[in-house]
């Protein structure tokens, strides 16, 4: 199965979001498997490890629910959790 990293700039800034949004996330879709938002970050950087590329999924969901998102990178890992090509830019 593949395994895929997406990063998002995020509007998120608070622990409650951040919490509302993940369990959201994990509801409204099986690819993802592991979702967090670094709120010590400028940016608010969120990470999904999701089985599928779906970051236009996950930015319209994020806009639906009231947040400024934008799509930063994406790569694919192997079982052993390591990059297999480089990351892809938007």
């Amino acid at each position: 199965m593949k395994k895929y990293v997406l990063i998002f700039k995020t509007s998120i800034r608070t622990i409650l979001d951040r919490s509302n949004l993940i369990q959201k996330l994990y509801t409204v879709s099986n690819d993802v498997k592991f979702a967090t938002v670094d709120l010590d970050d400028e940016d608010f950087i969120l990470r999904i490890e999701s089985t599928r590329r779906n970051e236009d999924f996950i930015s319209r969901f994020l806009s639906l629910e009231g947040h400024q998102v934008a799509f930063l990178a994406a790569f694919e890992k192997d079982e052993q959790g390591r990059p297999l090509m480089k990351a892809s830019y938007y």
